[in-house]
């Protein structure tokens, strides 16, 4: 039989067993980080993953992610901490998980909030220098004006 998903199946399970045990001051911080990540960003990650990807590839990155977001919004309900931020999160980092390299650094950008309560989904990597991180929060820009004139 066919790992519900992918290859990444054992990696996805071990997952959702430690968001299941995330304490309320995890979750916290998770939604945190969570809503530090640009939206933009984000929408690339996916976009990469879109492009990384067969349709057949998808099938099983979607129900990862589905299954993720259903044990995050357990989990927030138990807690409780109903804020969508961490389903969000969930969703994002259990996809991220399925594509595994697929994405690249992409990756990053999707574990990164769900990273700093579980250290295991940051990669390291050494020989390229790079080691991933929560992106900076972004502050409020000015709203541009048209110039006149």
């Amino acid at each position: 039989m066919k790992p519900l998903f992918g290859p990444q199946t054992e990696r996805v399970q071990d997952f959702l067993a430690d968001l299941r045990d995330l304490s309320p001051a995890e979750v916290d911080r998770v939604t945190s980080a969570w809503k530090q990540v640009r939206g933009l960003d984000r929408a690339e990650a996916w976009a990469q993953l879109q492009r990384a990807t067969t349709q057949n590839e998808r099938y099983p990155i979607m129900v990862a992610a589905s299954a993720a977001r259903r044990t995050a919004m357990d989990t927030a309900r138990r807690l409780p901490r109903p804020d969508w931020a961490f389903w969000a999160a969930a969703w994002d980092a259990a996809a991220a998980i399925t594509a595994n390299d697929r994405i690249g650094s992409h990756y990053d950008v999707l574990t990164a909030p769900l990273a700093t309560v579980m250290p295991s989904l940051a990669r390291t990597r050494s020989s390229a220098g790079y080691t991933p991180h929560a992106p900076a929060p972004r502050l409020p820009q000015e709203p541009v004006r048209p110039r006149t004139g």
